[in-house]
């Protein structure tokens, strides 16, 4: 990937990004097998170098399963977990 490439990328991640990562907000990503994986934002912080990171809890939805389960917490880059999670969370119909 050229350096123009890698910023356009960039350009376009931020883009896709509408809502602001804060404390309380959730976040969705479907998987191809249709598992629904909602974050929900705990924390916002910087490391010792100054990278934010954002603190989160996960919440799983299997879809052959009645049941959702939830891990966490969990601690990813802010710039990975915007990327891993895309899509600000919307209610889902129960099937």
């Amino acid at each position: 990937m050229s350096m123009q490439d890698s910023f356009i990328d960039g350009i376009s991640r931020l883009r896709r990004r509408k809502a602001p990562v804060a404390v309380g907000e959730k976040f969705e990503r479907v998987h191809p097998d249709r598992t629904v994986e909602t974050a929900k934002v705990l924390s916002v912080v910087k490391d010792p170098l100054g990278i934010p990171h954002v603190r989160y809890a996960v919440t799983i939805k299997k879809p052959l399963r009645t049941k959702s389960f939830r891990e966490g917490p969990r601690l990813l880059a802010l710039e990975a977990f915007s990327q891993a999670f895309s899509q600000a969370y919307r209610m889902r119909a129960s099937s």
